[in-house]
Order: C-alpha cells, then structure tokens, then sequence
C-alpha cells in the first residue's frame, strides 16, 4: 500500500485488511472482531443471567429435593423400586442423581458465565446454546405452573424459574441478532461502515 499522510493513525484500510500505525500500514491479524456498543452489555448481561441461573437451579435442587419429596414423587408415579435395592437405597440413589445432574449443568453455567465475562470470544456459541436451553426451560415452566401436583416446589420459585427462563429466551434472540448483524458477542470485523 501507498503511503498516505492524510491518514489517521488506527484508520482501517478500505478493503479491512490493514491499520495505519501513524508511519506505515500494518496487517490486521486475521480473525480480529473489535466491539460494538452491544458487546460489553452483552456479555455482561449474559454472564449475570448464567450465575443466577446457576445458582438458583443448585439452591432449588439442594433445598426441595429431599427423601420425602422424592418418596412422595415416586409413589405418585407409581415406580418400582429394583428388587435388588431397599426403598431408602433407591431414593438416596435418584437423589444423589439429580443432584450431581443440577451440579454438572450448574458448572456449564458459571464456567459460561466466567467466560462471558472475562470476553472469551470462542464461549459465545456455548452460552447461545444454554441461552436457547434456558428459553425451552420457559415453556416446560410455564406447563409446570398450569398444572400443580403435590410434588411441585412452591408456586414463587416456579414463577422465579419462569422469569429466568423468558431471560433467557430474550438473551438467545439478542445474542443471535448481535451474531448475525456483526459476529460472536456483537463483535463487527475491523474495517470501514
């Protein structure tokens, strides 16, 4: 390229490729994404939605699954317990089960979360998937909140879960306008326009 004194150091060349430093034009490394103005609060939103949810989902687990609500849940479903395990065998098994299951998903989401907000850019398709998994988790929350049974956990943290979940449902569709309009985290290519 032409040495040009006209212009200003950081301006980016007209095909994207080069940046002036103030004496000659450099290369722009590829794959390089500066932010928008949607990036920040887009990864700041995203990490306090997966933390909240995080932990939210492990209190709830922790706090409304305990032996009787897992007795009463199984007598109602009428499932059989394996001839090889007592009935107390059993219910600490579908405990402990659904317990390291909330933990694992509840890990995903702060290491999802510590990622959005430390603006690990390759984390982006991540946290749009548990984005779009929290969105389903409205519609199978708004199902559980038309129909009660006696083993649901308290209509408040239902509605809180239901809350979350249209969070998330709202987070994935900014997070895929924000893709689609300028890449991972609203991040647009460095160039002109």
């Amino acid at each position: 390229m032409s040495q040009n004194p006209s212009a200003a150091v950081g301006q980016v060349s007209a095909d994207g490729q080069f940046r002036w430093d103030g004496a000659q034009w450099v290369p722009i490394p590829q794959g390089t994404r500066e932010p928008t103005p949607w990036t920040r609060p887009m990864q700041l939103a995203a990490a306090g939605l997966l933390a909240l949810e995080a932990v939210s989902s492990v209190a709830t687990t922790l706090i409304f699954t305990n032996h009787d609500a897992v007795k009463k849940a199984l007598t109602a479903q009428g499932t059989q317990i394996p001839p090889n395990m007592n009935e107390d065998a059993y219910i600490n098994f579908v405990i402990a089960t659904a317990v390291g299951f909330v933990a694992f998903f509840g890990l995903i989401e702060l290491i999802g979360a510590v990622g959005s907000y430390l603006r690990w850019r390759w984390i982006f398709w991540a946290v749009l998937v548990l984005m779009a998994l929290g969105g389903l988790g409205a519609i199978l929350n708004l199902a559980a909140l038309a129909r009660r049974t006696a083993t649901s956990p308290p209509i408040g943290v239902t509605i809180f879960q239901e809350i979350l979940g249209i969070g998330a449902a709202a987070m994935f569709v900014w997070m895929l306008i924000g893709a689609i309009q300028y890449g991972p985290w609203a991040m647009k290519r460095p160039g002109p326009g």
